[in-house]
């Protein structure tokens, strides 16, 4: 079973800590768009039908709840019961410290995107953002998604990933330095060109794509970004690997004053199939 979808190495490894995913995270921080990504999705959602309504919103692999602390000052005119699950205690904690003095009624609970049965037929929004790459049934862990939102007609599921072309230079320098780079990334098994054919089963859709150019400027964050794929998978690379990465890397940043990347990232509206 590979790594992405390996629930204990995911759990032990990856997301033990809050640490790789805050340095995947961090790195975004250098985009020349005007807004994040997260504030961008909330821009993307028709909401007007539930100005009147309390909102139940369920957010399956919330994370570090940042989605949810960039748009709060957005959500503040409405009334949300927001439950908040993660497989991983670390991120349901993070999210508790970064978001406890929010004032929306949020429980926490840890869930798996696979086994969402008790969540069924309750919520009026669900949110799975960069997430269903890491169920080993995709199938299973859509129609979960789909099964969770009730019968209200605005009712919707927000599913967010990346394209096979998203950051990959940051990739291609990885294995031009050292054949044991990973070759595989969190996304691949579920990118925008999987995804595009394999919701279509499940959902009507209502594709929105962002593009984006990130210019990192600060070389540690660069390279805490390139470790956080490598480091929780005891992958072991040549001693001089980071150091002629980053040689590479400052030298596109002394030439150019940034280091680019390219970023693809679709957005999913999806409505139940009736």
């Amino acid at each position: 079973m590979s790594e992405e979808i390996n629930k204990n190495y995911l759990k032990e490894k990856q997301y033990k800590s809050t640490k790789y995913l805050e340095a995947r995270i961090k790195i975004h921080s250098f985009t020349e768009n005007k807004q994040s990504f997260h504030q961008w999705l909330f821009d993307q959602y028709d909401l007007s039908n539930f100005k009147n309504k309390k909102i139940k919103v369920l957010d399956v692999a919330c994370g570090t709840g940042v989605f949810w602390k960039q748009n709060f000052e957005k959500f503040k005119n409405f009334e949300i019961d927001l439950t908040m699950t993660d497989f991983a205690d670390s991120m349901l904690e993070k999210s508790k410290l970064s978001l406890k003095d929010y004032s929306f009624n949020i429980n926490y609970e840890i869930a798996d995107i696979e086994k969402l049965e008790k969540y069924y037929g309750k919520f009026d929004i669900v949110f799975c953002h960069n997430a269903v790459y890491h169920a080993e049934n995709k199938d299973l862990a859509l129609q979960n998604l789909s099964r969770c939102l009730n019968d209200a007609k605005e009712s919707f599921v927000s599913i967010t990933t990346n394209s096979e072309k998203h950051m990959l230079n940051v990739y291609e320098i990885g294995r031009k330095l050292d054949s044991n780079f990973p070759t595989d990334r969190i996304i691949d098994t579920f990118t925008e060109e999987t995804a595009d054919k394999m919701l279509e089963k499940h959902f009507t859709v209502d594709k929105k794509l962002e593009l984006e150019k990130l210019k990192v400027t600060d070389l540690e964050i660069l390279m805490n970004y390139v470790a956080s794929g490598v480091e929780p998978r005891n992958i072991k690379l040549k001693d001089t690997f980071y150091e002629e990465y980053s040689k590479i890397a400052k030298q596109e940043i002394d030439n150019n004053g940034y280091f680019e990347i390219i970023k693809r990232s679709p957005l999913y509206i999806c409505k139940k199939v009736n």
